[in-house]
């Protein structure tokens, strides 16, 4: 099993969208970890959107990199999202795989506010 590090994030209907998302990875990861809810406003954006929630979580699966991936992409269309989401800045639903068994996939996502705040609220 390979431990996994996600952070989620939402800025169009947030409240509705972030709860299908851990709803969804909870059922296909029972032993998920999540953190607390974090809002936060847009990181890199010209254009005036609405805040981001954003929500860390740690789990073990058997999955490779590419087929969570692929999974998180599934999820991510069934709330909505689009290929346009991040030329417009709303996006549905973002789901991010951080780290995966040690390995940091994503370094400078890793070092970003929003993310260093989700990660701080787990209870690992």
């Amino acid at each position: 099993m390979k431990t996994c590090i996600i952070c989620i994030g939402s800025n169009h209907n947030p409240v509705s969208n972030i709860k299908k998302a851990v709803e969804t990875l909870s059922y296909l990861f029972p032993d998920i970890i999540w953190g607390d809810t974090v809002v936060t406003a847009a990181e890199g954006v010209s254009a005036s959107v609405p805040d981001y929630h954003n929500r860390a979580a740690v789990f073990s699966t058997s999955m490779d990199v590419s087929g969570l991936k692929h999974r998180f992409k599934e999820i991510e269309k069934a709330c909505g999202r689009g290929s346009d989401s991040k030329s417009t800045g709303i996006v549905p639903l973002d789901i991010d795989l951080l780290q995966y068994d040690g390995d940091i996939l994503k370094p400078l996502d890793m070092q970003k506010e929003y993310v260093r705040r989700a990660l701080s609220s787990l209870k690992i």
